[in-house]
C-alpha cells in the first residue's frame, strides 16, 4: 500500500475507532496513559503492516487484537513481578478523592465486577454501537455466542443492580469463583 493511502486509512480509522479502542483499553487496564500507549502501538503496528503491503481484511478487529495481546503481555509481566492488574482498584486509585455519594462511574465499575472478562468485552463493544457481526468478527466467536454472552451479561447486570438497590453487597468476580470450601 502506498504511504499516502496507508496514512489516510490510519487517520480515518483512528478518528472513528480510536476513541472506542482507548475506552476499551482503559477499562481493561485502569490507566489512561497505558490505554493511550496501547492504542498508539496498535495503530503504529497497523501502519507498519500496511506499508509492507500486508492484506488486513478487518482493521478494527486487527487493532483490537493487538491491544488485547498487549494487555495480556502487560498482565503477564505484572504477574512475573508478583503484581496483578486490578482494573476496578486502579480506577478507584485514579480518582483524586472519593466522591460521595458514589459517582455513576463507580456504580458501573461495581456492576461490571460481576461479569466474566469475555462478557465484559462483549458489553463494552456493544456499548460502542458495534453490531453482533462486528463483535463476533473482532473477538473471533460466532454471532450466536455474542448473543448468548450479551444476554447472560445483561441478566447478571440486572440482578446485580437489583441487589444493589435493595442494599445487598455486590460480589466481585473473584468472590464468585472461589468455592466456599476453599475460603
Amino acid at each position: 500500500m502506498v504511504e499516502q493511502e496507508a496514512s489516510r486509512l490510519i487517520e480515518s480509522l483512528f478518528e472513528s475507532w480510536g476513541p472506542s479502542l482507548a475506552r476499551y483499553a482503559y477499562r481493561a487496564t485502569g490507566s489512561r496513559e497505558l490505554a493511550d500507549d496501547l492504542v498508539q502501538e496498535a495503530f503504529m503496528a497497523l501502519y507498519r503492516e500496511l506499508r509492507l503491503d500486508k492484506k488486513i481484511e478487518n482493521p478494527r478487529g486487527w487493532t483490537l487484537s493487538v491491544v488485547r495481546h498487549h494487555i495480556s503481555k502487560y498482565e503477564r509481566s505484572l504477574r512475573r513481578h508478583g503484581e496483578q492488574l486490578e482494573p476496578s482498584e486502579n480506577m478507584e486509585a485514579f480518582q483524586a478523592a472519593p466522591i460521595l455519594p458514589t459517582s455513576p462511574e463507580d456504580d458501573l465499575t461495581a456492576l461490571f465486577s460481576v461479569l466474566s472478562d469475555r462478557e465484559e468485552e462483549v458489553v463494552l463493544l456493544r456499548m460502542e454501537s458495534l453490531r453482533y457481526r462486528e463483535i463476533a468478527d473482532q473477538l473471533g466467536i460466532s454471532i450466536k455466542s455474542v448473543g448468548s454472552l450479551l444476554a447472560r451479561a445483561l441478566r447478571k447486570l440486572h440482578l446485580t443492580a437489583k441487589a444493589k438497590a435493595m442494599g445487598r453487597p455486590i460480589p466481585s468476580r473473584k468472590e464468585r469463583h472461589v468455592p466456599e470450601t476453599l475460603q
